[in-house]
């Protein structure tokens, strides 16, 4: 009977102690499950913010290059109109020069001054 109470006693006492880690080892699991799902939260909140600022990154990358495709376009409109200046002003050169030399009665300088001059001012002429 004696042997029994003992193995009684320590079955007992073990129970407790089994019991007692028991609770602590769930307390700990249930810590340990609350940030992990904490921790997914924090992770799937910020797998948004990187896909909206993906897409607003984008975004901000397709303005960039309309206004690129916008500067090119006016570089060459810009480079357009002062080779069209040249080409009128070379006109208006041709055409003072010659009628300078008409004026002046320099039949010479007047042929010299108005060959090619009917091409550069009809050029000119398309774009006045």
């Amino acid at each position: 009977m004696l042997i029994l109470a003992v193995v009684a006693g320590l079955l007992f006492v073990l129970g407790g102690v089994m019991t007692g880690l028991f609770v602590t080892t769930s307390g700990d699991l249930s810590r340990a499950e609350k940030q992990v799902s904490e921790r997914d939260g924090t992770i799937a909140a910020n797998a948004t913010e990187i896909e909206k600022l993906t897409a607003e990154l984008q975004t901000v990358r397709d303005e960039l290059d309309d206004t690129e495709q916008d500067l090119t376009g006016t570089r060459n409109d810009r480079d357009e109109q002062a080779r069209q200046k040249k080409v009128i002003a070379n006109c208006l050169d041709k055409l003072t020069t010659a009628l300078g030399a008409a004026a002046a009665g320099n039949r010479a300088a007047y042929d010299k001054a108005t060959q090619g001059m009917e091409k550069v001012c009809d050029e000119a002429e398309n774009y006045l």
